[in-house]
């Protein structure tokens, strides 16, 4: 009986596997451990971060919408999931929109300082823990000041914000706009 190489590679193991690899490599292959990028080290992620998301913090809190935008990426992205039953959507995707809520959308807002509990910077994620407290103009002569406990989230990469979370208990801001409203 003849034998057909093709045949013989097929049934032996080491062969086909050497085989294998052989194509893998020849057809632009690179096992994935060399693909992915080098380990970053989290003291230096953390210690370039810290800057960057304090003045972030501190120009969003403060309304310093000049001072925030060269923080935020392009591609960033804004959302506060906790005020869709209060004034509806909060989202924003990309620089120019989230300046746009910004600038356009926070106008009503008379005032704001943040107070923190505690800010941590953990590599590329800032937390900041506090309370907000800030004014609303209501329109028609009334307004509105409360404290409302806040935590802000925010995701860095390569020196800007690209996530930006807000997480607000709105109760003591609904309880001050009832008090408005009712002439109280």
């Amino acid at each position: 009986m003849k034998s057909n190489r093709l045949n013989s590679t097929r049934s032996n193991p080491a062969r086909t596997a050497c085989v294998a690899l052989a194509a893998a490599l020849l057809c632009g292959a690179v096992p994935l451990a060399a693909q992915e990028a080098p380990p970053r080290d989290y003291g230096e992620v953390t210690a370039a971060n810290t800057p960057i998301a304090a003045a972030y913090i501190a120009a969003y809190t403060s309304r310093d919408w000049d001072a925030l935008e060269p923080l935020l990426a392009e591609q960033a992205s804004f959302r506060d999931p906790t005020a869709t039953l209060v004034f509806g959507g909060v989202e924003s995707q990309g620089r120019a929109a989230i300046m746009e809520r910004f600038r356009v959308g926070y106008a009503g807002i008379t005032h704001m300082e943040f107070t923190p509990f505690r800010q941590i910077v953990s590599g590329d994620v800032a937390v900041a823990e506090g309370a907000l407290h800030w004014g609303l103009d209501l329109g028609e002569g009334k307004a509105v000041d409360s404290v409302t406990p806040m935590v802000i989230v925010l995701t860095l990469e390569d020196g800007k914000v690209i996530e930006h979370r807000d997480y607000v208990d709105y109760a003591p801001f609904l309880e001050a706009v009832r008090e408005a409203r009712a002439g109280g």
